[in-house]
C-alpha cells in the first residue's frame, strides 16, 4: 500500500453501546445495556468454591486438615451431588502466620495496601500445603492469574484446582472504615471469585467454636448483619453478597464433623446459611 493509499484510507467506526459515551452518566449507562434486568452468563455453571479457614481448618494440622482432604477426595470419585458431582476449587484462607505479620506490619506504620499483600502470602502458602496432599488425584496449585485465564482447562484434566481465596487487591486494597487492616480477604475474594465465574454453590468450611451458636441457622443478611458478636465469616461478605449476580447463598460448615462438606455440596440442610434476601 502507497502512502497516497494509505492517506485516502476512511477511519471506520466500530459500533458499540457505549461508543461516544462518558462512564460517568448512570442514564447513558442505563440505555446503553437494555437487557440489565437479565443476569449475565454463568462461565461455570458447575463449579463448586469450598473455601477453607486458615486459623480454623489448616492451622490445626493433620487432626482436622487430613480429615477434611480426605472428604475432599472423596467428592471425586462419586460426586457429593444427586447430580454426580461437577468440579471443585478449592480456596485457603490465611492463619496465625498471616496474623503475626498483620501484627508487626501494624507496629511499622504499614499501610492497609502493604499489609494485604503479606497476610495474600499466608493464604497461599496454605493453599500450597492443600494442593501438596492432593497431588496424587492429579489436583495442583494454580497462581491467581492461572485461575483467572486458564481455570477450565485444569479442570477438564483434574477434579479439582487449588488457589488462595485472597483478591489480588495489594497496594490497591480499599482504605478500611476504621483501622488499617485489610478489609478484603479470603472470605470477600472467594466470593467474588464465585460469582465471577457463576459457580453454583460457594461454601466456607471452618471449626466447631466458628459456628457457635448458628448451627443449622438460616439467616438473610439484614438478621446476620443486626446479630452482636463474631459471624462465621468476615463482614464484608454481608456487602457483598446481595450485589451477587449469581451467588444468592452460602454455606458455611463445621470441617471437623466429617460429612458436612459433602452436605452442603449436594444441597442438604446443615450447618448455617446465610441468604442474600
Amino acid at each position: 500500500m502507497t502512502a497516497q493509499d494509505t492517506k485516502d484510507v476512511q477511519p471506520k467506526d466500530v459500533p458499540s453501546a457505549l461508543m461516544r459515551q462518558t462512564l460517568l452518566d448512570p442514564e447513558r449507562l442505563a440505555a446503553a445495556e437494555p437487557h440489565r434486568e437479565q443476569p449475565p452468563r454463568r462461565l461455570l455453571p458447575w463449579l463448586d468454591v469450598v473455601v477453607l479457614g486458615g486459623s480454623s481448618i489448616v492451622d490445626r494440622g493433620g487432626d482436622v486438615l487430613l480429615g477434611v482432604v480426605e472428604e475432599l477426595r472423596a467428592t471425586f470419585a462419586g460426586g457429593a451431588r444427586p447430580d454426580g458431582g461437577g468440579r471443585l476449587l478449592v480456596l485457603t484462607g490465611a492463619g496465625v502466620r498471616a496474623r503475626h505479620v498483620l501484627g508487626v506490619g501494624l507496629d511499622l506504620g504499614l499501610p492497609a495496601g502493604a499489609l494485604a499483600g503479606l497476610a495474600a502470602t499466608e493464604a497461599e502458602q496454605n493453599g500450597h500445603l492443600v494442593a501438596a496432599l492432593l497431588a496424587a488425584d492429579g489436583v495442583s496449585y494454580l497462581p491467581r492469574g492461572t485461575v483467572a485465564r486458564q481455570l477450565p482447562v485444569h479442570l477438564a484434566a483434574a477434579p479439582a484446582a487449588v488457589s488462595t481465596g485472597y483478591p489480588p487487591y495489594g497496594v490497591h486494597e480499599f482504605p478500611a472504615a476504621g483501622g488499617r487492616l485489610p478489609v478484603h480477604r479470603s472470605d470477600a475474594g472467594a466470593l467474588l471469585l464465585a460469582d465471577a465465574f457463576g459457580a453454583r454453590s460457594l461454601t466456607y468450611v471452618r471449626d466447631t467454636e466458628a459456628l457457635a451458636g448458628l448451627e443449622g441457622a438460616s439467616l438473610t443478611v439484614p438478621d446476620a448483619a443486626d446479630r452482636d458478636g463474631a459471624l462465621p465469616f468476615d463482614r464484608v461478605v454481608l456487602d457483598l453478597l446481595p450485589r451477587a449476580k449469581h451467588v444468592r447463598s452460602l454455606a458455611v460448615v463445621d470441617g471437623t464433623v466429617r460429612g458436612r462438606i459433602a452436605d452442603a455440596l449436594a444441597g442438604r440442610p446443615g450447618g448455617f446459611t446465610l441468604r442474600a434476601d
